[in-house]
């Protein structure tokens, strides 16, 4: 529900997304600053005011301080475009950006845009429009609800050199109204096309995952990501909220979000896991690895198989992060009677490791 006033309490959902961001903006700027892109480019969608009640950074202050806290100064001319409708929190914005500056000043290549008075949908391309097209651009879209986010606009951030989405997907309102009469063209322009509407008539469980896996299936084919991993936030009653979806081209940045995922604390009452393969389905609790190894025998049994190609299934098709499969094959290969094999590696190899290059027979 959209909150009526200029400011608005932290919910725990909002808190544990915002650390997420946090962490994968931290890891985004240094590594596109060591690609050499002379531009960078943010965009956030649904700005609000900058802050919450309590006096939690909102959205925007995270960006500008995920840049400004790096070590090492970001040598690229870099552009943050804060898209605000509401003109109030617009101004609250503009405030909370001025009082960071006061107490840290803003670098000559730090270009700060607050759009006020139109929405996302409105003001997305103009922004753009500005920046060349060899540009990086990551835009955070994060609607109270789901009208004026289309699967359009998706495709315009995402056709970059560079482009990355991260969309707040609000399955519980999305769900609520997609058989209302009046939200056809809305559900329309969401989704970009009319598939959905076969996913009314559905059962409450297969209508959730029909809903979800349409919207990551569009991600792909229209709007042009070559990854895309859904994460499922779920409430203190079990029931799901929202799934935060992730659109890249690039399997570093795949890498880094799954990263930030892992790393987010989940004590504060949400709890979020991995949805992208029903079968898979992984709380990111920053420990439990165990379901990799029932993944990793069943996709390679009985093959031999080269460390990189089950790295590349760790990232690309699991849950999972790259740091986590070796010491699942570590343990495979120290069981009696041995899960895999070893057939190639390199010369003088330490039994446990697996340096790239190295073969290995699943049992």
């Amino acid at each position: 529900m959209k909150p009526q006033q200029v400011t608005w309490p932290l919910e725990d959902h909002t808190r544990a997304k915002h650390e997420i961001l946090r962490r994968y903006l931290q890891a985004w700027f240094p590594i596109l600053a060591q690609g050499g892109f002379p531009r960078m480019v943010l965009v956030d969608g649904f700005a609000g005011p900058g802050v919450y009640d309590d006096g939690s950074d909102g959205s925007p202050l995270i960006a500008l301080k995920a840049f400004l806290d790096q070590p090492k100064p970001i040598p690229a001319e870099c552009h943050f475009h804060f898209i605000e409708k509401d003109m109030a929190r617009a101004d609250r914005l503009r405030e909370c950006i001025a009082a960071l500056f006061a107490v840290r000043p803003q670098p000559r290549n730090l270009h700060v845009h607050v759009h006020a008075g139109e929405g996302f949908e409105q003001v997305y391309a103009d922004a753009l429009r500005n920046h060349p097209r060899n540009a990086p651009v990551f835009a955070l879209v994060d609607p109270f609800g789901w009208n004026g986010i289309p699967m359009a606009a998706m495709r315009d951030l995402m056709d970059r050199a560079s482009g990355e989405v991260l969309v707040n997907f609000m399955f519980e309102e999305i769900n609520r109204f997609l058989a209302h009469p009046d939200q056809g063209a809305n559900f329309d322009a969401l989704f970009g096309c009319g598939e959905w509407r076969r996913l009314t008539m559905l059962p409450p469980t297969q209508r959730k995952a029909g809903i979800r896996d349409l919207y990551a299936k569009q991600l792909l084919s229209v709007a042009g990501a070559r990854y895309v991993r859904h994460f499922e936030m779920r409430n203190g009653r079990e029931r799901t909220d929202y799934y935060l979806f992730f659109a890249t081209k690039n399997q570093r940045g795949l890498k880094k979000m799954k990263e930030a995922m892992w790393s987010v604390d989940q004590r504060g009452g949400m709890t979020f896991s991995d949805a992208t393969d029903p079968s898979q389905q992984v709380l990111f609790d920053g420990q439990d690895t165990s379901q990799l190894e029932g993944i990793l025998s069943r996709r390679f049994a009985g093959s031999v198989t080269n460390v990189d190609e089950v790295e590349r299934f760790v990232v690309e098709e699991t849950p999972f992060r790259e740091t986590h499969y070796k010491g699942i094959l570590k343990g495979m290969e120290a069981r009696v009677p041995a899960a895999i094999q070893v057939e190639a590696c390199r010369e003088g190899r330490r039994k446990g490791t697996y340096p790239t290059g190295t073969r290995v027979r699943f049992t």
